[in-house]
């Protein structure tokens, strides 16, 4: 405080009027480690008390000013701010504080945790954690180690690998699949669509399955995007189609829906992109339901990310369930925050993964779902954890 004012009588000589002073703290984590400032605020005189015009504020890094007059020529008023910064050991001891309160927070928590998870094993409760920690909805993995106790004896349970390979069996079959989209002879060109919200990945997705259609199946294949909301999508699968030399259409309404359809009649399977509908939007899902009533697809796959929170991806799967749900496919498993999601999510929405990408290579990054490799990566990811 001292040093504030003796700057300001340096700058407006000992005749300054003090108009405000005030001390903060900026900076810092949790309210730790931040530097203190004292701000002055002081004019020449009392005739200057309606003009704020120079500020100058002094830190460690020394004396900064900055000066604007008024048109009218106002003599400037001054704002000075001084600043404390904390020595090495200080800082060094705050650092340790944190990282005790940190370790504190996490001991807590798995405290907490263990007292709501009554049921679980003692001998499981690790085994529980590391299946929540990777994404598995709490209740479901409390299913997980509940059965596995009820199965293994003491010994078995003891033995890491016993348990690893019984929690895969019991993972497996909880994670149901579709397997990858078999062309039925229906007589007519078999219609798959895909919908989901904005982001996910659909009209990349749809450029892998219809690649992966012409150049490994060597089936003829019909494209069809009714996403006129983004030009930008419809130039990408455009893009696409022509390098893999399959037809194109753009449908605005469902009844050019059901024209672009009856004009592939010649295809083997006809994919359909969709616009992004925010799961929140219902009046664009019901748009979808108008769109499909027109042509009756085959199979509708809603499409996830991998990287989204719990409850987008809840949102999504109750929102998107009007339109008709009959696979799921999960996009952006290398940017999955937990492989566990996939299963918590296919058993809220009650239906079978097919597909599931890892990035952005066409036609590559693109696999067919399949229970025992899910649950291998959780399983994975769960002993890297450890």
């Amino acid at each position: 405080m001292a040093e504030a004012l003796e700057l300001v009588k340096r700058q407006f000589g000992r005749e300054a009027v003090i108009l405000n002073t005030r001390t903060f703290t900026s900076g810092g984590f949790l309210g730790l480690g931040g530097k203190p400032y004292v701000e002055i605020t002081a004019a020449r005189d009392r005739s200057d008390l309606p003009e704020a015009k120079s500020s100058v504020r002094r830190d460690t890094g020394g004396l900064r000013s900055r000066t604007r007059e008024s048109a009218e020529g106002a003599a400037p008023r001054v704002a000075i701010a001084t600043t404390a910064t904390a020595s090495p050991a200080a800082s060094e001891s705050i650092l340790s504080e944190v990282g005790a309160l940190k370790s504190l927070v996490s001991d807590l928590l798995r405290e907490t945790r263990r007292a709501n998870v009554a049921r679980v094993p003692g001998e499981l409760y690790d085994t529980y954690v590391a299946l929540v920690g990777n994404a598995v909805a709490e209740e479901i993995a409390t299913e997980l180690v509940e059965n596995l106790r009820g199965r293994l004896n003491d010994e078995q349970l003891r033995d890491a690998g016993v348990v690893r390979s019984h929690l895969a069996k019991a993972l497996e079959s909880m994670l149901p699949t579709a397997g990858p989209i078999r062309i039925a002879a229906v007589g007519e060109p078999y219609v798959v669509a895909l919908i989901g919200p904005t982001g996910v990945g659909k009209t990349t997705t749809i450029a892998k399955l219809a690649a992966n259609f012409c150049l490994r199946d060597r089936k003829k294949v019909g494209l069809i995007t009714i996403d006129t909301y983004r030009i930008a999508a419809v130039e990408q699968l455009k893009t696409y189609a022509q390098i893999i030399d399959v037809p194109l259409e753009v449908a605005m309404s469902p009844d050019q829906l059901k024209e672009a359809v009856t004009r592939m009649s010649d295809r083997d399977v006809i994919l359909i992109d969709t616009a992004g509908r925010s799961q929140r939007d219902a009046m664009k899902v019901q748009e979808l339901r108008a769109f499909f009533g027109a042509i009756k697809p085959h199979e509708t796959h809603l499409v996830l990310s991998s990287a989204s929170s719990d409850r987008v991806l809840f949102e999504t799967i109750e929102r998107f369930r009007e339109v008709g749900v009959d696979r799921v496919i999960f996009t952006k498993l290398d940017e999955a925050l937990g492989f566990g999601v996939i299963l918590t999510c296919l058993r809220k929405v009650d239906a079978r993964l097919s597909y599931v990408t890892t990035g952005q290579d066409v036609p590559s990054d693109i696999e067919v779902g399949e229970g025992a490799v899910l649950a291998e990566m959780i399983l994975r990811a769960r002993a890297a954890e450890k």
